[in-house]
């Protein structure tokens, strides 16, 4: 009898294996694509240690201040962003609505102020093909700003479904007890922070390296 109890315990648990493999497709990739991204990230962090440690003259320009206003950006739009999920749980698309324009504008700004602290680095005489840590510092904050507009066209797109849904009564209806779209929302929220993430590492590897 202990026997078949232990087994109708065990039977009621899932391995690793087959928890992976409840994991929808288009979330498992979105999952892999991070990793991807996770792993490009470090490499070229790891060779701009290594270009800016074997320069034959060390680096003698700051870094932008925009990029520390950019992190406080950053910050502030993951914040909004993370409610999104939970007012989409509590049937409310008008504050889930306010949640994704807080965070398309940030994240706007954001590249916005990345963009300006490209012309503050050239202004100092700063260039793409100069210094390797001016080259480094083009190409990963360039890399980042390129995944962000994936971000912002993919947060602009379920605006338009929550503002087009919020409006009509049925389409309310329908789309807070649609499975997919919660999917889509928490796939939202966790790549934003993963940029966010992301960005804050960049941050501090610039912060102290230059």
């Amino acid at each position: 009898m202990k026997s078949e109890n232990q087994n109708k315990i065990g039977a009621g648990r899932m391995s690793s294996f087959e928890k992976i493999e409840k994991v929808p497709p288009v979330k498992m990739l979105l999952f892999v694509t991070m990793a991807g991204m996770a792993m490009l990230f470090f490499m070229l962090t790891a060779m701009f240690f290594f270009k800016n440690a074997d320069a034959a003259t060390p680096s003698t320009f700051n870094l932008p201040k925009l990029f520390s206003v950019s992190t406080i950006l950053i910050l502030v739009s993951g914040f909004s962003m993370h409610q999104v999920p939970f007012h989409y749980g509590q049937d409310d698309l008008i504050s889930m609505k306010k949640g994704l324009l807080w965070s398309l504008g940030l994240g706007l700004v954001f590249s916005l102020a990345q963009i300006v602290a490209w012309y503050e680095m050239a202004s100092a005489r700063v260039f793409f093909d100069g210094h390797p840590a001016g080259t480094f510092l083009y190409l990963l904050s360039a890399l980042h700003l390129l995944h962000i507009a994936g971000g912002l066209a993919f947060a602009s797109y379920l605006y338009v479904k929550v503002n087009r849904a919020s409006k009509d009564p049925i389409r309310s209806l329908i789309f807070n007890r649609d499975p997919y779209r919660l999917m889509q929302v928490q796939m939202l929220r966790s790549y934003w922070h993963f940029l966010g993430i992301i960005w804050i590492a960049l941050y501090f590897v610039f912060l102290f390296a230059l």
